[in-house]
């Protein structure tokens, strides 16, 4: 099931604790067990920031509304932030299908080894017959990619699509032997020119309010548009 595969993949990308992740299977798996339904909702903010504020858009999954959007509420307002109507930020965020393949495709033989490398064109001609929209290889031909697993891991290549075409692309690269590592919609921002630079004063306190956020259970995803000091060129 593609559906259970992202939704697992997801949530381990996100780090979920294994408690969560078994029990969204096993709600899955039992549709009509008694218990209370998990439903995402979406919650728009803005926080402040270094020069001007930083925009949120945070995910989550929970069987009990009231108590996410207060304790949502609660985290954004306690660091000088405030909750927006839900859609507020989607002038600064753009919703895709991404797809993160690896740049070996796996052996018959064992189970976690890599093969050859995949053939650029190759891949790019299944992803567009797929419906991808973009696809980002990343590192350059002549850069050094002998490290197979580390390449696969830690420098995939990324692949989007419309968000209602994800399932068809992960099921069409399947198709031609190509590894997914993890897939899902994410809110990606939509120009270099909509980010906020962080001083270390600003980004030490948006990753206390990451950190509070991870803590949360019931939040999956935090999107947001700032720049840490380390990530400016």
């Amino acid at each position: 099931d593609i559906s259970l595969q992202s939704a697992v993949a997801a949530a381990r990308a996100v780090q979920l604790p294994k408690e969560r992740i078994e029990k969204a299977i096993e709600r899955g798996a039992n549709p009509n067990a008694k218990d209370e339904l998990s439903v995402i909702r979406r919650y728009d903010g803005m926080v402040p920031g270094s020069n001007g504020k930083v925009a949120v858009i945070i995910e989550t999954l929970t069987e009990n509304k009231n108590r996410t959007a207060a304790n949502v509420r609660h985290l954004v307002t306690k660091i000088g932030g405030e909750l927006l109507p839900t859609g507020a930020n989607d002038w600064l965020f753009e919703h895709v299908g991404v797809v993160c393949v690896s740049r070996n495709k796996h052996t018959n033989e064992e189970e976690n080894a890599f093969g050859e490398p995949v053939d650029e064109d190759e891949l790019l001609e299944c992803a567009l017959d797929g419906g991808a929209t973009d696809v980002d290889f990343g590192a350059d031909e002549d850069e050094d990619t002998s490290n197979a697993e580390d390449d696969n891991i830690d420098n995939p290549i990324v692949i989007k699509c419309e968000t209602s075409g994800l399932l068809r692309l992960v099921q069409s690269l399947k198709t031609d032997s190509y590894v997914s590592s993890q897939f899902d919609n994410q809110w990606l921002v939509r120009s270099d020119d909509n980010k906020v630079i962080l001083n270390e004063e600003g980004s030490d306190k948006f990753e206390k309010f990451l950190d509070s956020m991870d803590e949360d259970l019931d939040v999956t995803n935090v999107y947001h548009n700032a720049t840490f000091p380390e990530e400016v060129s």
